[in-house]
């Protein structure tokens, strides 16, 4: 979790605990807990001066009030009729209590509106801060998966006595090698042309052309590292490539270490990423006889 999201979090969680400490107070304070007496009992109260102050709500019909005792934090309250309440109030004030009246209970909801109107402000805050801090995480949680694409290359040069046999960068001991404008490594070509196509870059051929005197005999291993920078810079990393190479001759798993390091330095990339394998033809076609050899590659990349 980064900074940003931590904060957001603490806010959240510190918001949650002043809300509740705040409904708990609206609660506590609106809570109505006065003790219901009757009239005639609340008249006695007034004249043993043990109200210390009233509120008078005026109606219709009839009149409430609501007062608090001098010797306890204690409520009570009564109801009387419409009539009486002027006596009331005189007696009230001769006893020393403080009265107020009014002409219903309206103020107590202005009141409680004032009140929580904070509470109110802050519920809409907590939620606003909820839809930011899911919205965030999902565009983090977007952001940070990584996406996957796949390309595949395939390559095949004739082979002819006399020619240097080049396959993954190494030359292999052998009496044949590959017929191609550059040194015919069928194996880079063919990676080279899956790690293109994975990124939607083209093929080998756009880059590095048969045409172009340039790249006449050049090193295969030139092109991957071209293919590596033409990655870095559209953001995608290379997770896993798996190849095959076909030919009846010679025998290249022994040469198998060799070809994966001196793939995985061209490209930037550890060894344990490149997967080979080697396969014969059964003796079919131009490659079964020994006439040519071929490579299928699959390489896997992951963008941000």
């Amino acid at each position: 979790m980064n900074s940003s999201s931590t904060t957001k979090t603490i806010l959240f969680w510190m918001s949650i605990v002043f809300l509740g400490i705040m409904l708990w107070k609206l609660v506590s304070t609106n809570k109505p807990n006065a003790d219901n007496v009757s009239y005639s009992h609340f008249l006695e109260m007034v004249g043993r001066n043990e109200i210390r102050d009233a509120r008078i709500y005026l109606d219709a019909n009839s009149v409430s009030v609501s007062a608090s005792r001098r010797d306890s934090q204690q409520r009570v309250s009564t109801t009387l009729s419409y009539g009486d309440w002027q006596d009331l109030k005189e007696r009230l004030i001769d006893s020393g209590a403080t009265v107020e009246y009014t002409n219903q209970k309206k103020d107590d909801w202005v009141l409680l509106l004032l009140n929580g109107l904070p509470l109110l402000l802050l519920v809409v805050f907590c939620l606003f801060l909820m839809q930011r801090m899911r919205a965030g995480a999902w565009r983090g949680a977007q952001t940070s998966l990584p996406k996957t694409h796949t390309g595949i290359g395939y390559d095949l040069h004739r082979l002819e006595y006399g020619r240097p046999l080049i396959i993954g960068g190494i030359e292999l001991p052998f009496d044949k090698g590959p017929v191609g404008h550059s040194d015919g490594d069928v194996l880079a070509h063919a990676l080279c042309d899956a790690l293109l196509g994975a990124a939607g870059l083209g093929d080998i051929g756009t880059h590095f052309p048969d045409t172009d005197p340039q790249w006449k005999g050049a090193n295969s291993l030139l092109f991957l590292e071209h293919a590596k920078k033409l990655l870095a810079d559209k953001n995608f990393a290379i997770e896993h490539v798996d190849a095959v190479v076909v030919t009846e001759k010679p025998k290249l798993g022994p040469h198998f270490p060799k070809m994966r390091e001196a793939l995985a330095k061209a490209l930037g990339v550890s060894a344990d990423k490149i997967h080979l394998k080697a396969k014969t033809n059964e003796g079919v076609d131009a490659v079964g006889r020994g006439e040519a050899i071929a490579a299928h590659v699959v390489a896997t990349l992951s963008s941000r």
